[in-house]
């Protein structure tokens, strides 16, 4: 039983290791993804005037912005994938180990957590990190529909 312990064991890090990886690549790109809209909408306005010059970057900002949100959904989704793995190898340490109450602890904790927070804890962060590169995209999509109308006006 000691052995399957430790395998339950190394396999439950393994997939929390994944977790924060998933996580790191997702910060990583969304900053990426950030500078580079923060330096093409500087470029956008360096000369005070939206033109068609712009409609290149405008719409660069549209698609990059599509791209991040559907980026950092997918890590979210694998993400998710290895905590449901993590948990289900906590749950056979679980009924491995009671005495230990692994679960009844966590549970313990997440309404302890939820009960300090009672508005934030309902928030899912997976929505801020997809509505940051929406944002990309919306900026991209209203600085380009102000240079359409410029130039169909």
């Amino acid at each position: 039983m000691q052995n399957e312990a430790e395998l339950l064991w190394k396999f439950y890090q393994e997939h929390c290791t994944w977790e924060r990886h998933h996580e790191q690549q997702r910060t990583s790109v969304t900053n990426l993804f950030l500078a580079v809209a923060a330096a093409v909408l500087g470029v956008v306005t360096l000369d005070r005037e939206l033109s068609s010059a712009d409609l290149p970057l405008t719409i660069f900002l549209i698609v990059q912005g599509f791209f991040g949100s559907v980026f950092v959904a997918k890590h979210y989704e694998v993400f998710s994938m290895h905590q449901s793995r993590a948990g289900q190898y906590r749950e056979a340490l679980d009924s491995m180990y009671p005495a230990a109450g692994v679960l009844s602890r966590r549970r313990k904790a997440d309404e302890d957590n939820s009960a300090r927070f009672p508005h934030l804890h309902r928030l899912r962060l997976n929505r801020f990190w997809v509505g940051l590169h929406v944002l990309i995209a919306l900026f991209g999509a209203v600085l380009t529909g102000i240079i359409l109308a410029r130039l169909f006006n």
